[in-house]
């Protein structure tokens, strides 16, 4: 191995290692709690060295999320199959995604805090990465596409529309279901059945039920 890959080698390792204790101090802390000297701390660095992976804490914050985002992708891309309709498929993403919440809580949190306060801060460059052809999000769209070719989701909603609209409301549920779940206890609710049925309330908003009766 020569000189160059060997730098190249290493700073690879140096990376994955900062941002192992990145997610250690996200998740243990918050993300807003946290602080970079929390993190340089953690990865036995100075402040100093930390400056020269991650120019701030947004930085690192975004790292995590693409490590989340291809945990993701690999359970949506386990759980789909070429003998399977697009309906099939997305109810299938569906299961995926709600193993994802349930398995990589930690990941779901920080991923649902960026986009919703640090995703119109970040370059364009890394907002095109998130939405890039194996994204989740890109994945879940071809997917309602493939459905409405096959007829078996209806057809009237832009595929890209109809993606945000399932994730949306998906998203929703489960945040509520994580920060407000000691309410579904008052009402004696069990939390995993609650999360079946959104789902399935939700799948019956997309399938084409006009096909279904032809």
């Amino acid at each position: 191995m020569g000189i160059t890959e060997r730098k190249v080698r290493d700073r690879e390792r140096r990376l994955n290692d900062i941002i192992d204790a990145a997610e250690k101090v996200f998740f243990k802390k918050g993300v807003d709690a946290a602080t970079m000297d929390d993190i340089a701390h953690e990865a036995e660095l100075s402040k100093g060295t930390l400056y020269l992976y991650f120019k701030n804490k947004e930085d690192l914050h975004y790292a995590i999320i693409i490590r989340g985002m291809t945990i993701m992708t690999e359970l949506f891309k386990k759980h789909l199959s070429e003998t399977k309709n697009g309906l099939q498929n997305i109810i299938s993403i569906g299961k995926a995604y709600i193993e994802f919440f349930e398995k990589h809580y930690s990941y779901f949190q920080v991923m649902m805090e960026f986009h919703a306060t640090k995703f119109d801060k970040i370059a364009d460059d890394k907002k095109g990465k998130i939405l890039e052809k194996d994204s989740p999000l890109i994945i879940v769209s071809q997917t309602i596409q493939q459905g409405q070719d096959d007829k078996s989701i209806r057809q009237d909603i832009n595929p890209s529309a109809l993606t945000f609209i399932l994730w949306s409301q998906l998203n929703g549920f489960l945040e509520f279901v994580a920060l407000r779940g000691k309410l579904l206890d008052v009402f004696e609710l069990d939390k995993s059945e609650m999360i079946e049925n959104q789902f399935n309330v939700l799948l019956n908003g997309i399938i084409n039920n006009e096909a279904n009766h032809e």
